[in-house]
């Protein structure tokens, strides 16, 4: 079983990437067994996935001091070709939000665990360049304007409309603790707020806002994937819901 589970993503409709503290797994949409992704345990902070190719931040293991820089392994890379390997802040950063968008596979944004502010790659990774001061714990790209981002903050949900430069307030959204984009939908978001209530709404201002259910206990991480599947990292483990948060099957139980 997982421990302290960080991320959750999706590589393709049928195969959800877990990020943990004891590394990468793979899992498909039917209870059973999960994999680590390369042979390799680190701690997983961040993680996207693009297709194939994941890409991760945190710290090496225990045991594989050799395999990534410390303390922080920057960006790292696997891909079933090459399997890991590093990309760009070897031993300088960890990211504990990644995320990226299949509208524009070069673009990766990331905040640091280190300093409020958003990172962002134009070469999927390889350099970065500074946008706007950001303290958010969670954040969003939208599947086909990879110029709309969301975040949560603790003043609320943000909006930014030219890819991280500038931020503004979400008008009539409310106060999430989790976020993603829903591809089946144009600005589609799913939320998670403090109380653990699933929220369905919009990325337009003043757009209405929908409770969905309630996830179990403390959710940690949120992800969508091209058909609608919301799965969650909550106290039940890792589950997903296709109606919208009226009921839940459990992927990986937790530990």
């Amino acid at each position: 079983m997982l421990q302290h589970i960080h991320q959750l993503s999706f590589t393709e409709p049928e195969q959800l990437l877990i990020g943990s503290h004891d590394g990468v797994y793979a899992t498909g949409m039917q209870a059973g067994t999960v994999t680590l992704l390369g042979d390799v345990a680190f701690d997983a902070m961040g993680m996207t996935a693009q297709g194939s190719t994941v890409l991760v931040s945190g710290h090496p293991g225990a045991n594989n001091h050799d395999a990534f820089a410390g303390p922080h392994i920057g960006l790292v890379r696997h891909t079933p070709e090459a399997g890991w390997e590093a990309v760009s802040l070897s031993g300088s950063t960890d990211f504990h939000i990644l995320q990226s968008t299949p509208a524009d596979p070069n673009l990766v944004i990331g905040v640091p665990s280190d300093r409020p502010v958003l990172l962002r790659s134009t070469n999927a990774g390889s350099t970065w360049a500074e946008g706007s001061p950001l303290n958010a714990r969670d954040l969003s790209i939208d599947s086909v304007d990879p110029t709309l981002l969301a975040a949560t903050t603790p003043d609320g949900v943000l909006v930014s409309h030219d890819a991280g430069t500038t931020f503004e307030p979400l008008a009539g959204a409310p106060l999430l603790f989790l976020i993603a984009a829903d591809p089946t939908r144009a600005g589609g978001l799913v939320g998670i707020d403090q109380q653990g209530a699933l929220w369905l709404g919009s990325a337009e201002a003043d757009a209405s806002w929908a409770t969905a259910g309630t996830v179990t206990g403390a959710a940690a991480a949120l992800t969508v994937n091209g058909n609608g599947v919301i799965a969650v990292a909550d106290d039940s483990g890792v589950a997903t819901t296709s109606d919208g948060g009226k009921s839940w099957a459990v992927l990986v139980p937790a530990a």
